[in-house]
């Protein structure tokens, strides 16, 4: 019998400044997909007490500051989030004693990208609960709407009011004075695809299949790949430095996180090593805003002000309302390398019910299976229709792999096919694959294609080719195609 999400806790204690009862359980995040539905409504609850009381949006302001944002978005992209996720979890903690416990969910990418290729489902709205469960999305009006969240200016289709989003309020200023939206801006998911970067396959090789096995390895893999992707389809303010205004960017950023906790265990717990500082598996040279080389001794850049006004260190900033959420996390990037070592902050996931739980037991030798999804904790039954996803997803990455194997002998080429072969079929069957829009990639500072765009492009120009004979027939035989180009 699994241990449910909502834990009992017994001692009683000062927490954040509040009298809440401290969770005497280990913090374990759970994927969305896998919660009971009093679970769900707990975690919706407690985000709309948050912006409620008027802290929610003054984590969008951490994440803007320019000085802050530089050092999350660059080689320590991992280690600022993390730390930026405990915080925010901390604040969640703090609601009152039935939030105690709780712990941000994580979104099960690997079923979304299993279902919309099974057909099961054809955009990001239908193959994905958790954004249906934050409140969902509604089709654009006449015209588009013009926003700004904490002083970004972006365009959305509508602006949606839920029982998690109805609390949301843009910026400190208007939080003071009650001219909150009350409403999340949101374009319509139902228009756009899931990409493929979400796939299992994709997000193992950005893990450890097919990148350097080095902290700068899997941030290009995870950053430039999957996480990139999600904000670009989602867009509206998720496609802007004010994303953790919505919701889901948190259990967004808690899957990538996840990402790079599986990288740590096979990749670094394996070998420990004997200084962190100087191993390029949980170290790389970075500059902070101002152009200096940070050292393992300085402390992260986490600065929290609105946007126009003076922002200070949420280290030091006492005064600020959300100071006490991050006041005993650790202060340096190498104390996040580790989610198992942080001490009173230490946290894990558990994966069991998606693909995830066999990549990180299974490390490089990955090989997905079903067993995993065919548990029943007596709270949580998987859907069928992703289970037989999933399944059909598993039986042809099994037969690619082994005509890859045919071909190819090291693991790593012959995962490098298999992905070729799963962005052909996007591009040729599911509608194509594109390049982020040139507003994202200023947005996002972006200056690298998606991964499946750049193996499209490089098969195009004949840089790259699929050295596999017969792979079409393995990839029609388990998943037909809906607008065939000349190619199948």
């Amino acid at each position: 019998m699994r241990i449910v999400y909502l834990r009992s806790f017994l001692a009683v204690s000062l927490v954040f400044g509040q009298t809440t009862k401290a969770c005497t359980a280990p913090r374990i995040r759970r994927p969305w997909s896998q919660l009971s539905q009093t679970d769900k409504n707990l975690y919706i609850k407690a985000v709309a007490l948050g912006m409620q009381k008027g802290y929610h949006q003054r984590f969008v302001e951490i994440h803007m500051e320019p000085a802050s944002n530089w050092e999350a978005h660059d080689v320590f992209f991992f280690y600022w989030h993390r730390a930026f996720l405990l915080g925010y979890e901390n604040m969640l903690r703090s609601l009152g004693n039935e939030f105690a416990c709780i712990t941000i969910p994580y979104w099960d990418y690997a079923a979304l990208g299993a279902k919309f290729i099974s057909g099961s489902c054809s955009n990001m709205l239908t193959c994905g609960p958790l954004l249906q469960d934050f409140g969902g999305s509604t089709p654009r009006g006449a015209k588009a709407l013009s926003m700004t969240v904490n002083g970004a200016a972006f365009q959305t289709d509508n602006c949606v009011s839920s029982s998690m989003t109805q609390n949301f309020c843009q910026s400190t200023s208007a939080f003071n004075t009650g001219k909150c939206l009350k409403c999340m801006p949101r374009n319509d998911w139902s228009k756009v695809q899931v990409p493929p970067d979400v796939n299992v396959l994709n997000v193992f090789n950005n893990i450890m299949g097919n990148v350097p096995a080095t902290l700068d390895g899997v941030t290009e893999g995870i950053q430039y790949g999957t996480h990139n992707m999600v904000h670009a389809v989602l867009d509206s303010v998720m496609g802007t430095f004010a994303s953790p205004g919505d919701p889901v960017f948190y259990s967004h950023h808690a899957a990538v996180d996840a990402f790079h906790a599986i990288y740590y265990k096979c990749i670094v717990a394996s070998n420990p090593p004997s200084n962190k500082a100087k191993d390029a598996r949980t170290w790389s040279q970075g500059r902070n805003y101002v152009g200096r080389t940070i050292t393992a001794t300085d402390k992260m850049t986490m600065k929290v002000g609105e946007t126009g006004t003076t922002a200070t260190s949420i280290w030091t900033a006492k005064s600020n309302p959300i100071y006490p959420f991050f006041q005993n996390l650790p202060q340096t990037y190498l104390a996040y390398s580790d989610i198992t070592k942080l001490d009173a902050f230490s946290y894990s996931y558990d994966f069991l019910g998606t693909m995830l739980s066999a990549m990180n037991t299974q490390c490089t030798s990955f090989k997905p299976g079903t067993s995993m999804f065919l548990s029943d904790d007596g709270v949580v039954t998987t859907p069928q229709t992703t289970i037989d996803a999933v399944s059909q997803e598993i039986q042809w990455l099994a037969e690619a792999t082994e005509l890859a194997s045919k071909f190819y002998t090291e693991d790593s080429d012959i995962n490098y096919q298999v992905q070729i072969m799963l962005c052909v079929y996007y591009n040729e069957c599911l509608g194509g694959v594109f390049d982020y829009s040139e507003e994202f990639k200023t947005n996002f500072r972006v200056t690298k294609k998606p991964p499946c765009k750049r193996i499209i492009d490089q098969l195009a120009n004949g840089d790259i080719a699929i050295g596999v004979a017969g792979w079409e027939k393995v990839m029609l035989k388990n998943y037909p195609c809906n607008s065939p180009s000349h190619n199948f």
